[in-house]
C-alpha cells in the first residue's frame, strides 16, 4: 500500500537553510522532523507515516555499520540536497551525492528557491512511488 506522506532526507552545508527548510517541509506534509544526529545516538524507529529527516551530506556516507545509517534508498523517497553557489562538499559527499542522482533520487536546489518549487518535485516522487520501501530491521535506520 503507498502512503501519502513522504519520506525524506534533506541534505546541505548550511545547517540553518537546512533546519528551516527541513521544519517547513515537515509542517507542509504534517509530519516529523527528525534530525539525523538523534537517530544516530537513539537508534529509534522511523515513524511508518512519513517524515523528515535533516542531515549533513557526510553523515549520509554512513552505511549500515555500527552507529551508521542504512543507505537513504532503504527509507527514503527522496534526497533533496540545498546546495549554495560556493558550496563544493568534501569528496566523500560527492561521490555519495552523485550514488543518489544516478538512482533518480536526488533533487538539487539552491538554499533559497520558493517551497513551492520543492513540493512540487516531492509530489511528483509520491506519484510515480508504487509501493512502500521495505521496513528496515528493528533499531532504526
Amino acid at each position: 500500500m503507498v502512503s501519502a506522506a513522504p519520506r525524506l532526507v534533506v541534505i546541505g552545508a548550511n545547517e540553518g537553510a537546512r533546519l528551516a527548510r527541513a521544519a517547513r517541509l515537515a509542517d507542509h506534509y504534517g509530519i516529523p522532523r527528525l534530525p539525523a544526529a538523534d537517530l544516530l545516538l537513539r537508534r529509534r524507529p522511523l515513524p511508518p507515516g512519513g517524515y523528515v529527516i535533516d542531515s549533513s551530506p557526510q553523515l549520509l556516507d554512513g552505511a549500515s555499520g555500527i552507529g551508521g545509517l542504512r543507505p537513504a534508498l532503504a527509507f527514503a523517497d527522496l534526497v533533496v540536497l540545498l546546495h549554495g553557489a560556493d558550496w563544493t562538499g568534501a569528496e566523500e559527499a560527492r561521490r555519495v551525492l552523485r550514488y543518489y542522482e544516478a538512482r533518480g533520487m536526488l533533487a538539487a536546489f539552491p538554499p533559497d528557491a520558493p517551497d513551492g518549487d520543492l513540493i512540487v518535485a516531492v509530489d511528483a516522487v509520491l506519484r510515480g512511488r508504487t509501493e512502500d520501501p521495505p521496513d528496515g530491521p528493528a533499531g532504526g535506520p
